[in-house]
């Protein structure tokens, strides 16, 4: 029997279509480096495993200034210097990595920002439908300058950080509302119901994304998620709409900035030991109940077990169902071996296969900074002792496979990392 997380809604597909193909933007040297020729990888896990963000208990949204009191106060705030933690954590829903980083420490030196958009009055409406220049012009004019897009994050995250502008979740009020809401450091209506210019480049990724305005921000139809301080866009500096506005910022600005991450090698072996991954599992609450010693598959006896099965299997009428010049496909490797995978700038996931007694199961990770990590996706088979063996593509960026029998149905399937960076294990 084979079952998947539950609340990661791991439902057993015929297919993923995001994944079928090749993939869009991965550059085509991919297949230069394999993890048969290079040095493997040596993950060192520290830590307990994060919840998955579907399994989380949903955060109480909170507007420490609301109301009438986000109106009141000086025109400009003072944001003291300080750290900050900059971007969001993998997995985070409505994350995107090619844009986010991965919980990025800078240290900011102080600065002052406008409490309102631009003009910076509550009694008139924000100016929108200008460029990034004709802003930049504006806040010049005024006295100051476009801010920055850490600037702007700091100011919005707040004194305690939290991922949405005076709290830990998303409040709709404040796009309705957007002037009765601030940061913890009391600016108002950031990310609540307009898009806003800022003075940063997101900096370029080779065949996926060119140079482009930084925007912060989201507007009032949009997600819940997009309201997060560490969401950004890339905008292009000339264009101009009625959803985006500016807010000015003063003093000297801050010279840090978000670099973009860069294309990895699609796949590299990882050496871990099956005791790390012993104790990775006893952190995930859906997988400790795995009885018994965690070992890995044998390679290459346990990938030649898997292909003979696919070759040997029969059709009701005697005739091979596989033929072998299928098995694998072209440009594929099997592995047994865990492998750390790379399917977009930005984004690493630990895939591990292996055995507890009667049971096999196939666990992805999201890497996070300083070697930790948080629970993906996973696939746990009841009764089934494997051997499990990944098939992999370096041209493929955004799938891999796996099989306890190569090409069978119903014991094969698709490790995939979706357009909406989720990682999800299906069965075919």
């Amino acid at each position: 029997m084979r079952t998947t997380t539950p609340e990661l809604a791991l439902i057993l597909l015929a297919a993923i279509a995001g994944g079928a193909g090749c993939d869009r933007g991965a550059p085509q040297q991919a297949e230069e480096r394999r993890p048969d020729g290079d040095a493997p990888a040596a993950p060192a896990p520290q830590g307990k495993v994060l919840e998955a963000a579907e399994n989380e208990a949903p955060a109480a949204s909170a507007r420490p200034q609301a109301g009438a009191a986000a109106q009141a106060g000086p025109a400009r705030i003072e944001i003291p210097a300080g750290k900050l933690i900059a971007g969001s954590t993998p997995g985070d829903k409505g994350r995107d990595p090619t844009l986010e980083p991965a919980l990025l420490e800078v240290e900011l030196g102080g600065f002052t920002i406008d409490r309102h958009l631009y003009p910076n009055d509550p009694a008139r409406p924000p100016l929108t439908g200008v460029t990034r220049a004709r802003a930049s012009e504006l806040c010049q004019q005024a006295g100051g300058r476009l801010c920055t897009e850490l600037e702007w994050e700091r100011a919005c995250k707040g004194p305690e950080g939290t991922p949405y502008a005076g709290g830990a979740a998303w409040d709709p009020a404040c796009a309705k509302a957007p002037t009765s809401c601030a940061s913890g450091f009391g600016v108002v209506g950031m990310g609540a119901a307009l898009r806003e210019w800022t003075a940063s480049d997101v900096a370029p990724i080779e065949d996926l994304q060119p140079k482009a305005a930084s925007v912060r921000g989201a507007t009032a139809s949009a997600r819940g998620v997009d309201h997060r301080c560490a969401r950004r866009a890339a905008v292009d500096p000339a264009a101009s709409g009625d959803d985006i506005g500016f807010r000015c910022c003063h003093g000297a600005p801050n010279a840090a900035t978000i670099p973009s991450p860069q294309w990895q090698q699609t796949f590299r072996r990882a050496e871990i030991s099956p005791q790390q991954v012993t104790e990775l599992l006893a952190s995930v609450r859906q997988l400790r109940d795995l009885g018994g010693d965690i070992s890995f598959f044998k390679e290459p006896d346990d990938v030649s077990v898997v292909l003979r099965r696919g070759r040997t299997r029969l059709s009701p009428g005697g005739t091979p169902a596989n033929p072998p010049e299928s098995i694998p496909p072209p440009n594929t490797t099997l592995t047994t071996s865990p492998l750390l995978w790379n399917p977009v700038p930005g984004e690493e996931v630990l895939v591990v296969t292996g055995k507890s007694d009667d049971d096999s199961f196939i666990v992805a990770f999201l890497k996070l900074p300083g070697d930790r990590y948080r629970i993906a996706s996973s696939m746990l088979l009841k009764g089934e002792r494997g051997p499990i063996a990944l098939g992999y593509n370096g041209y493929v960026r955004r799938r891999l496979g796996w099989a306890t029998c190569w090409d069978c149905r119903g014991e094969s399937g698709n490790i995939t990392y979706r357009d909406d960076h989720r990682v999800v294990i299906t069965q075919r």
